[in-house]
């Protein structure tokens, strides 16, 4: 059984150092000389030319531009700073105005003197306390009034065609995402 296993190493070793034999190297010289010889540069550049196509009239250039957002487009009728519904630009932003609406979290109400306390959950894991009056969301959102389940919020959006616009949204305690 030992010499088998010899024998068959030895097999192993002979065919191994066959496959390094004479692997034509003479060959691959004379076609890397080849490639050496031969002019390098760019590759010579192929010019497809195309049929004349006849100009089109674009019919909806007085319309606004859609390569442009809404709030870009300057609308002589309607401004951003006219209407009585335009939020305080001047007003210190309060510490929920940074976050959307969407992504604060009513984790719980109580009472405190009299008034009712909502504790508002944001996306960087505080807990901010905010009571009728308070600021939130990126939409000058203020807060109508908190009852025991529910944060009601009166935000301001401006569209283009209406100038400022109230919008009343809710967050409500979510039970089963707590």
């Amino acid at each position: 059984m030992k010499q088998l296993a010899s024998c068959f190493m030895l097999a192993a070793t002979v065919s191994l150092l066959t496959g390094c034999a004479d692997a034509d190297l003479a060959g691959l010289e004379r076609t890397l000389a080849d490639i050496r010889r031969s002019p390098g540069g760019q590759p010579p550049v192929v010019s497809v030319s195309l049929p004349e196509s006849p100009p089109l009239k674009y019919l909806h250039s007085q319309e606004r531009s859609p390569f442009l957002p809404p709030e870009a487009v300057a609308d002589n009728n309607v401004s951003r700073s006219d209407s009585a519904l335009a939020p305080d630009q001047q007003r210190e932003q309060e510490p929920l105005e940074r976050f959307q609406l969407q992504s604060l979290r009513l984790v719980g109400t109580l009472r405190m003197g009299g008034r009712e306390v909502a504790m508002i959950a944001s996306p960087d894991g505080n807990i901010t306390s905010v009571k009728e009056g308070n600021y939130m969301g990126t939409d000058y959102g203020r807060i109508a009034d908190i009852t025991g389940q529910e944060v009601r919020v009166t935000e301001r959006v401006f569209t283009q065609s209406e100038g400022w616009q109230e919008r009343q949204v809710s967050l409500v305690i979510n039970e089963n995402n707590e």
